[in-house]
């Protein structure tokens, strides 16, 4: 009787091995996506303005303290840098990560950040009964590093005598809630009023706005951004072909602002697809994103 060939088992063991590479390439490979954007408001001092955008990192990180994202960053030598929330986990002390990216990229850059949920769960943790969560002393050491943290805060951004307005929006917890059946109910939903009675209205000029989540951009549009800068989606986990992100943190299976450049009249939203993952720890077609974003002011 002749002898079966082990064939069988070796494709199992090299396609074992093929998905484990993809999957470690999806998962921890960075991927940097370019936008320039037009504006006619945009004053002429911010022409060729850049603006590098990170999100989501959730105690990833790329190369020895975060030294590979810092060196992609210092390429496209922005004019400031953004980062829209997650910046840590709020079921694991793990905003070493941030820290270490912060001491790698030095004092060169601004450093303007919005807080996420996963902060403000974090945050909640250390008055409640895990006191020793740490976030106080991470926020504190973050603030330590020089970034500007707004917390429905503005500030004005200043380029060769021209100034624009840039403003950081903390959205309450619940407005992050569940949108399945049976725990939906639309008065959790932001609305326009919350925004104004966080910031203001919009003062006349031009409105970068940094907002964790982006499923509200109908609602930031017509508050007066211009610019909307955020994250929160993940990229939808799994980026189905021809049809957008698979799934949104608030289970919502594809979500209309899941990743990319979203436009309402002339209201712009970016949303970045996140550094690391929180609770579900796998990306398919969906890789980290670093978001290089050039301003102009149209002619």
């Amino acid at each position: 009787m002749k002898k079966k060939k082990p064939f069988g088992c070796l494709y199992i063991v090299i396609g074992l091995i093929l998905l484990a590479l993809i999957w470690y390439w999806q998962n921890f490979s960075l991927q940097t996506t370019r936008f320039t954007l037009s504006y006619d408001g945009l004053p002429k001092g911010f022409d060729g303005y850049r603006i590098a955008l990170i999100s989501d990192m959730h105690g990833i990180e790329f190369g020895h303290k975060n030294g590979t994202l810092v060196k992609r960053i210092q390429d496209f030598d922005p004019d400031i840098v953004v980062c829209t929330g997650d910046m840590i986990s709020s079921n694991a002390k793990d905003g070493q990560a941030f820290l270490n990216f912060l001491e790698s990229i030095g004092d060169r850059y601004s450093i303007y950040m919005c807080l996420g949920n996963h902060e403000q769960i974090a945050q909640w943790y250390e008055h409640g009964s895990e006191s020793d969560y740490g976030y106080e002393s991470f926020i504190n050491q973050v603030k330590e590093s020089g970034v500007y943290i707004l917390d429905n805060q503005t500030k004005i951004l200043e380029k060769d005598g021209d100034r624009i307005h840039i403003s950081g929006l903390t959205l309450q917890l619940y407005h992050y809630s569940r949108r399945d059946d049976p725990y939906a109910d639309d008065s959790l939903l932001l609305k326009t009023s919350y925004i104004e009675s966080a910031l203001g209205p919009a003062s006349s000029g031009f409105h970068l706005l940094l907002a964790h989540s982006p499923s509200y951009f109908n609602e930031y549009a017509e508050w007066g951004a211009d610019l909307v800068l955020s994250g929160h989606m993940h990229g939808g986990i799994i980026q189905v072909p021809f049809k957008g992100g698979l799934l949104s943190p608030e289970h919502v299976f594809f979500p209309e602002f899941d990743a990319g450049l979203f436009e309402k009249g002339s209201s712009r939203m970016i949303v970045n697809r996140g550094l690391g993952n929180s609770v579900i720890n796998v990306r398919l077609f969906n890789r980290p994103e670093l978001t290089e974003i050039t301003l102009k002011t149209k002619p």
